[in-house]
């Protein structure tokens, strides 16, 4: 893990870039405990979650990776056993992260949920209980965050051309919404850790993200001694916030830090949460890249023994992680195109790789997360 420090800043389009990469991750590695998403779960449904034996659930990370579906990425899968029965009757917890409205959420939500059918149906055939097989429910919940209120369509139906006479036999479906962003803070869930993580996700897109930060930190600061992890966990907010909000300006920084001890406070380069689900979110590379061309750097540096030697070591190396970055990055962006749209064609796939430019990259990530077909895609790539 490399800090600031003193060390040069790194490139502001660089931390302008890495800002996008931030929610994801950070979403995954957080709902990825179980006690956590428990609690979420005990308060989105409390009635619906008595039937459900919570102490068997299960998180399936990666588990729709495999060599016939690989491709398709969930941002959270949970497999939970309903209460009283045996293993095989269970319940799935699907849960799509969302930072903007995009239309096309429950067309994703329903491949999803037939590629899961797909793999406990081979499961069964494998096993030889196909003949009282049947599929598991599963349970759509979106969680969204972000700059506006979210209108994309919550039902299946909604995208599907309506044909009169026909609709008793269209395919239908429901996810069920959590939209953080209208939702008032006061009626956040009182559990102390999944209220602070909540208002953490609100904060980040509020343009008084100072105040929120300082209000967070005050609610979880007095049960640092008492528990560890309250400390643990109001770091990696702390640094969520303040690597992912476009809305806090450096001097807004300084006087939250200022009311702050200095154990409460760091200044990461790498997030956390960024390495502990980069496999999944496909960006190993553009931190590592950074950071390892960083280390590079200090050690040409250090050998030379001289201040400028260091400065222009940790230059290099930033410049080297820069072109890693951006490597792992087109990976990224084709992920996501192909999370969004199916197979990319080969060619938009070479015009892609022949990108060197950060800001580039970035106009076209934002493109490839608004859009709505790769058509609407190739053509703002041409431009």
């Amino acid at each position: 893990m490399m800090y600031v420090g003193d060390q040069k800043p790194i490139q502001k389009d660089l931390l302008e870039i890495l800002k996008k990469y931030q929610h994801d991750p950070f979403f995954r590695s957080t709902f990825s405990e179980l006690e956590l998403f428990c609690k979420l779960l005990l308060w989105l449904l409390p009635t619906v979650m008595e039937l459900l034996d919570l102490d068997r659930m299960e998180c399936q990370k990666d588990s729709l990776l495999d060599e016939q579906l690989k491709g398709y990425y969930t941002d959270l899968l949970y497999k939970i056993p309903i209460r009283g029965t045996d293993e095989n009757l269970v319940v799935f917890i699907l849960v799509e992260h969302k930072t903007s409205s995009e239309r096309w959420t429950m067309f994703q939500v329903l491949r999803y949920i037939v590629l899961i059918w797909q793999k406990e149906y081979n499961n069964a055939k494998e096993q030889g209980r196909l003949a009282e097989f049947m599929l598991p429910p599963i349970l759509p919940i979106i969680v969204y965050h972000g700059e506006r209120k979210f209108t994309a369509p919550i039902r299946l139906g909604k995208l599907i051309r309506p044909v009169e006479g026909f609709e008793k036999y269209m395919l239908d479906l429901e996810g069920l919404l959590l939209d953080l962003m209208q939702i008032d803070e006061n009626d956040l869930p009182e559990d102390l850790e999944l209220n602070c993580v909540l208002a953490v996700m609100q904060a980040v897109f509020r343009k008084d993200i100072a105040d929120r930060m300082l209000k967070i930190y005050r609610k979880l600061q007095p049960k640092f001694k008492e528990d560890q992890r309250y400390h643990d966990r109001w770091l990696k907010l702390y640094s969520y916030m303040r690597s992912s909000s476009k809305y806090l300006l450096k001097k807004d920084l300084e006087e939250v830090k200022n009311q702050m001890s200095d154990t409460d406070t760091d200044d990461i380069i790498v997030p956390p949460w960024i390495l502990e689900s980069l496999d999944d979110a496909h960006q190993k590379g553009l931190t590592m890249g950074i950071e390892k061309g960083i280390e590079k750097g200090i050690e040409k540096g250090i050998e030379k023994g001289i201040e400028k030697g260091i400065e222009k070591g940790i230059e290099k190396g930033i410049e080297k992680g820069i072109e890693k970055g951006i490597e792992k990055g087109i990976e990224t962006l084709l992920r996501i195109l192909t999370k969004n749209f199916g197979d990319v064609p080969f060619f938009i796939s070479e015009e892609l790789r022949a990108i060197h430019d950060f800001d580039i990259l970035g106009q076209l990530i934002d493109i490839a997360l608004d859009c709505r077909s790769l058509d609407e895609f190739e053509k703002a790539l041409k431009k």
